[in-house]
């Protein structure tokens, strides 16, 4: 069982998740990140916790940056790589049923998932699918995503910019706006520590998720799930 204290800033939202049965988890990820952060990275993951809950929830505590891909979410918005530069994709692993394409990082919250060692198409845990739900927590702040993106397999802890936007103000604006209040360059603010992430297997949608009801939906799944965990009915 775990020793792992939440932080106190996030307690009230925690009451009730039922970390002392919780175990250890993918103990060969936990090092590829852990080994990553002993690389003299500027980016380290500091992954304090890898767990997961008797009922199936994958649960982690790390650093979170920001991740700008996906198409741009409108009329004067900007693509992933003209965000993010220096590493942003036009697209997302997630795609909305029917051809609705990949997920805008300014407009739906999404969090990005390492993929597992050797195959950049599956993510690091074998319980975790693209599509599944999840919550995140920064101090007495949180919000509802979706695993929207793969990742490197030696980094964890990226959201979208539209999850960092939902959790300020207690995280820093991710963007340089333009003018119209819009995303004009992602800001090299990643949240430095204590990001909780709960992710919820086997909670992925049928093709019923649309661009306009996308964000609800998942609201509605994750919320639900993170009250289940807390004994919530």
């Amino acid at each position: 069982m775990t020793t792992f204290k939440p932080p106190i800033k996030s307690k009230d939202l925690l009451e009730g998740i039922p970390f002392d049965q919780a175990d250890d988890t993918e103990p060969a990820a936990k090092k590829r990140f852990d080994d990553f952060d002993k690389t003299g990275t500027k980016d380290p993951n500091k992954c304090k916790t890898l767990l997961q809950f008797p009922n199936g929830a994958v649960f982690w505590s790390s650093k979170m940056a920001v991740d700008a891909d996906g198409p741009a979410a409108g009329p004067g918005r900007k693509k992933g790589k003209q965000l993010d530069p220096s590493s942003g994709q036009n697209d997302t692993s997630f795609q909305l049923p029917d051809g609705g394409g990949g997920l805008p990082s300014e407009t739906i919250p999404y969090i990005a998932i390492p993929h597992a060692a050797g195959d950049g198409s599956k993510p690091f845990h074998p319980d975790i699918a693209i599509g599944d739900v999840a919550i995140v927590i920064f101090q007495d702040e949180i919000v509802a995503a979706i695993c929207g993106d793969i990742g490197p397999q030696n980094k964890i802890g990226e959201g979208s910019i539209h999850v960092h936007e939902e959790l300020m103000p207690r995280a820093p604006d991710p963007c340089k706006r333009n003018a119209k209040g819009f995303c004009d360059i992602i800001r090299d603010v990643s949240i430095d520590e204590d990001v909780l992430f709960f992710v919820f297997p086997h909670s992925s949608f049928g093709k019923e998720l649309t661009a306009e009801n996308i964000e609800l939906k998942i609201k509605e799944r994750a919320f639900t799930r993170f009250n289940e965990l807390k004994g919530i009915s």
